[in-house]
């Protein structure tokens, strides 16, 4: 048997809730008159982000439907009702679809994807002190209320910055977008390195052309050749994906920057099957979640839903897991439960656990990008403990 796929807008109990007389069934059985746990799924449903948000809720869907699964019915002291809630587009969207799962009784919030969006809803959960567990990358906006479930920049540039610097690449330059996320992985990356004596010279931000971003990589070069070789940079830490990646390995390519050698080190942004294709990519160094969970939870989605899920799919899978767990349990879903120091093992993401501040931490892997594809080269610690 399989999740059903519910109608986006209407809230929905979970799929896997079934006939308790049934005597065969051991697990998944919701037992009668157990307490319910109202959790409302903030995603975006319409507007521009709809595949992602579709996505998302389908894999929330299915998370649900796995971990009542995995438990005996007798186990089971919680039954979590998933809300969705279209966020639509705009904030003032997200504003009303909590509005929503207020009225409806909501005492927990997964969701939703977007720092404005959870910033725009915090009044709401502080007057109503309900918790939100949020998809947002951006610890900015974490506090006592709101945890950062998303993958944060910061510590993936501090887990690639102390693997490359301990493989004695301690110069390093970069290039990274001019705005709020470039300049927060500037930031992060030249912090790390004066704590361990290295260099992070030149640092280069370029405006998103390819005209700017020519002349960024030019500047790149300039240094890189009027400088002793001894004092060359010995990577390039680019903090962009996508498109734009492939527009600065255009301008890389040109230049009389030798990339055979120096390594380019990314962030999780190059988890991308079309990047690891090019030639230039060959050698690069990022950070990711353990590779082979992502994979089984990639599997099982297009066995059940039939089409191969966006990237942060795996975020709700996880989330929703996470909560699940908690629940069922049968204390509710309290700060301590949520801020359990050992973490969580998730099915997708690998161990991540939430700090009293509201920020997640995670343990992540270093991948090498190689022909045969992404490859493991420094394994995820195993738990909290190893530092």
């Amino acid at each position: 048997s399989s999740p059903a796929r519910t109608a986006k807008a209407i809230d929905s109990s979970p799929p896997l809730v079934v006939d308790n007389a049934s005597p065969d069934l051991s697990r998944g059985a919701i037992p009668a008159g157990i307490p319910t746990i109202k959790v409302a799924l903030l995603v975006p449903l319409s507007g521009e982000s709809t595949a992602v948000g579709n996505a998302m809720f389908d894999a929330a869907t299915l998370a649900l439907y796995d971990n009542y699964l995995a438990v005996p019915s007798d186990e089971i002291k919680a039954q979590i009702i998933l809300m969705p809630k279209d966020t639509g587009s705009t904030s003032s969207e997200t504003v009303t679809s909590m509005q929503q799962a207020v009225e409806q009784g909501a005492q927990f919030v997964i969701g939703p994807l977007f720092s404005q969006s959870v910033t725009a809803i915090k009044p709401i959960l502080k007057e109503k002190n309900i918790t939100m567990l949020s998809f947002s990358n951006n610890k900015d906006i974490a506090d006592a209320n709101t945890y950062t479930f998303g993958f944060l920049p910061e510590q993936q540039v501090e887990r690639i910055a102390e693997y490359a610097y301990l493989y004695k690449l301690q110069r390093v330059a970069l290039l990274a977008p001019n705005d709020a996320y470039g300049e927060k992985i500037r930031d992060s990356l030249a912090k790390i390195y004066l704590k361990k004596g290295g260099i992070v010279a030149p640092s280069e931000l370029y405006s998103p052309s390819q005209a700017n971003i020519d002349a960024a990589v030019a500047r790149l070069a300039g240094y890189y050749n009027n400088t002793p070789s001894d004092r060359r940079f010995q990577a390039i830490f680019i903090a962009n994906g996508g498109v734009q990646m492939k527009n600065i390995l255009k301008s890389l390519r040109k230049s009389s920057i030798d990339l055979k050698k120096v390594k380019l080190l990314g962030t999780g942004l190059w988890d991308d099957d079309d990047l690891a294709q090019m030639p230039e990519m060959q050698g690069a160094l990022f950070p990711s979640s353990p590779p082979e969970l992502y994979s089984k939870f990639e599997k099982r989605f297009m066995t059940i839903y039939g089409y191969k899920p966006v990237r942060l799919a795996s975020l709700a899978y996880d989330a929703v897991s996470v909560v699940a767990q908690i629940a069922m349990a049968g204390n509710g879903i309290t700060t301590a439960a949520l801020t359990d120091p050992k973490g969580f093992n998730t099915p997708a993401g690998g161990l991540v656990r939430l700090l009293d501040s509201g920020i997640s931490e995670r343990k992540l892997a270093i991948m090498e990008i190689t022909p045969e594809g992404f490859r493991v080269i420094d394994y995820a610690h195993k738990s909290f403990t190893v530092q």
